[in-house]
Order: C-alpha cells, then sequence, then structure tokens
C-alpha cells in the first residue's frame, strides 16, 4: 500500500512539472521593420472632357458626337485601344442662367468625360498636343470644366506593395536578429506579424489644361508633357519573435 502511495506521489509531482513547464510564459521580442523606395511613375492617365450646348438636345448631341469621334481619332493614332479608354461619366440635362430673381433656358448640356490609359509615358506630350488641337473646346465647351488633365501612377501597385512588404518584414528579422544577440539571446520562430503603413501612392494632382490655337508659337515647338516627378513610398510591419 504504501508503494502504491508513493507512487502515485511521484506520477503527481510529475504531471505538475509537466503542467508547469506548459505555461511557462513564452518570452518574445517585437520590433517594427520599414521598406522606402524612391518610385517613379510608369503609366500616365489622360482625362479629356467633351461637352456641347444648344436649345436644341438632338444639335448639343450631334456637336457632342462630333467631338468624341475627333477624341477617339486621336486616341487611335496615339496607338491607345478602345479597351484603354474609360467612361468616367456621361450625362444630358437642361442648363440655366440666372439674373435678377429670374431663370432663363440655355439649353441641353449634353457631356462626357473619358480616361485614356497610356503605358508610354514619354508619348504623352505628342498626345497632349493633338488632343488640344482636336477643337474639342469649341463653342460652348469652353465654358463647362478642365478639357484635359494628366495624372501619373504605378501601372501594377499590387506587386509593388508586395514586394515593399517583404523588404520591411525582412528589416524586422536584422533588427530582432541584432538586439537578441545583443542580450545573449536567437531568434525563435515568428509569433506574430500585423501589417502597418501599406505603401501608398501619392502623386501630384492632375494638370489641367485649355486648348491652345494651332497657330500659338507653342504648338510650333516639340510636345511636352508634365513630368511624372518621383514619390517617395514607404511600408511597416510589426513582427514578433520568439527567442530561444
Amino acid at each position: 500500500m504504501r508503494l502504491i502511495a508513493a507512487t502515485l506521489i511521484a506520477a503527481s509531482l510529475f504531471s505538475t512539472v509537466a503542467v508547469a513547464d506548459d505555461f511557462r510564459p513564452i518570452r518574445t521580442i517585437t520590433v517594427q521593420g520599414k521598406a522606402e523606395r524612391s518610385v517613379v511613375p510608369d503609366e500616365a492617365h489622360v482625362s479629356v472632357s467633351v461637352s456641347a450646348l444648344d436649345t436644341k438636345l438632338k444639335t448639343a448631341k450631334a456637336e457632342h458626337d462630333q467631338k468624341l469621334r475627333k477624341v477617339f481619332a486621336v486616341a487611335e493614332s496615339a496607338g491607345i485601344e478602345l479597351a484603354q479608354i474609360k467612361t468616367q461619366s456621361s450625362n444630358v440635362q437642361p442648363e440655366y442662367s440666372y439674373a435678377n430673381n429670374t431663370r432663363s433656358f440655355k439649353g441641353y448640356r449634353v457631356a462626357t468625360s473619358l480616361d485614356m490609359t497610356v503605358s508610354k509615358i514619354d508619348s504623352v506630350g505628342g498626345l497632349l498636343e493633338k488632343l488640344l488641337a482636336a477643337g474639342l473646346e469649341d463653342k460652348e465647351n469652353s465654358g463647362w470644366m478642365g478639357l484635359v488633365s494628366v495624372n501619373y501612377t504605378i501601372a501594377n501597385p499590387d506587386r509593388l506593395r508586395d514586394e515593399m512588404v517583404v523588404e520591411a518584414i525582412r528589416n524586422a528579422h536584422d533588427k530582432a536578429a541584432r538586439m537578441a544577440a545583443s542580450a545573449g539571446a536567437s531568434l525563435g520562430k515568428v509569433h506574430q506579424i500585423n501589417e502597418g503603413n501599406a505603401p501608398a501612392f501619392d502623386y501630384p494632382r492632375p494638370m489641367l489644361m485649355r486648348a491652345m490655337s494651332a497657330s500659338a508659337p507653342a504648338m510650333e515647338a516639340a510636345p511636352v508633357a508634365p513630368p511624372p516627378g518621383e514619390q517617395e513610398v514607404n511600408a511597416s510591419v510589426t513582427v514578433t519573435y520568439e527567442l530561444d
């Protein structure tokens, strides 16, 4: 009986030690990793707005469609496929003027805004020159809104984001390894990873342009486009490692 009791006590002590080992606090180290890059945009978006106003809706629609055909012709000559042209908005609405508390009917406004994706940035200057010389600002289009605007972006931002997150994780690992070594420890497995600032692309605001006369001196010079510039992009992650 004493032998059985002693065996039970020993088993109980062993179990207590095992449970204590299971609940021993895990030593960890938490660091933040960062990645920074200077990025030059590799894609341009050219927005074009056409509009026509006339007291007769049929006439306004015909003038609008004629300008739209000019835009498509310019795009085709620049090697831009129809799939690269997206309609941002298209609407028809009556327009009024107000004076001395009196509303007067001006006509029907037919308007469309298009976005062209230009994969070759060096061709933007020539495209702008053709658009500004196409006669899109005839008649009432000049009083509507910006005729042409340019914005620069990254063609494949997801790939860049993924690359920068990987860089940030490597940066976190190197930092954690140095800190652990300084404390006489070594890194174990990853305990947790949290993404911080995802890379954001904040490019200059679109540059608005108005049409110019084909005889203007500026039209005689070589086509020039607003420069895409360079942007600082960063990403960050927070990583927790176990310490061995």
